[in-house]
């Protein structure tokens, strides 16, 4: 009797092993912005893309938190899937009492392609505007209210839709 069971226990066993459900990988278009820097307050970082047709706005961002640190964070944004970038737009945060970040890295990928921006790297492909000017003596940027206003962010250049091109030549929908 014993071996009645251990027979029907093996087959149920081969049964159910032979039934298992066979993992798919699935590649998502996903694209991210890496962003590695030093915020000595509490604020928020949003990145903006601009898609092919499309003005800059709220809708076609993704932001997140910062807390407050001296030492240097990495801050990973994910898009929405199925967005193709053609320019990206990195807001440096909400809190015009934030005077100083250092900004070490902002890099994109798509996929298994990076556009590498570390170790400053990413100056060659976004430039600042009124609102953020390099500070020597800090060794970083210094963010201003200008006109009772305050918008600092890092625009993406000529250089950078050129490399956002060749990382997306793959893409299909």
């Amino acid at each position: 009797m014993n071996i009645k069971i251990i027979i029907i226990a093996f087959v149920f066993g081969l049964f159910f092993s032979s039934c298992k459900e066979e993992k798919k990988t699935v590649v998502k278009n996903d694209y991210s912005v890496t962003i590695e820097g030093v915020f000595l307050k509490n604020d928020k970082l949003q990145v903006f893309y601009l898609i092919d047709g499309s003005d800059w706005k709220d809708e076609n961002s993704v932001s997140q938190p910062i807390y407050a640190s001296n030492e240097m964070q990495k801050i990973v944004l994910h898009f929405p899937e199925k967005i193709v970038p053609v320019n990206i737009r990195v807001d440096l945060g909400f809190n015009s009492t934030q005077s100083n970040i250092t900004i070490k890295n902002i890099s994109v990928k798509h996929r298994s392609k990076v556009i590498n921006g570390d170790f400053e790297k990413y100056t060659k492909y976004f430039y600042p505007n009124e609102f953020v000017t390099w500070d020597p003596n800090y060794f970083g940027y210094k963010l201003s209210v200008v006109n009772e206003k305050y918008d600092p962010f890092l625009m993406g250049n000529d250089e950078l839709v050129i490399q956002l091109v060749k990382i997306s030549d793959d893409y299909n929908l």
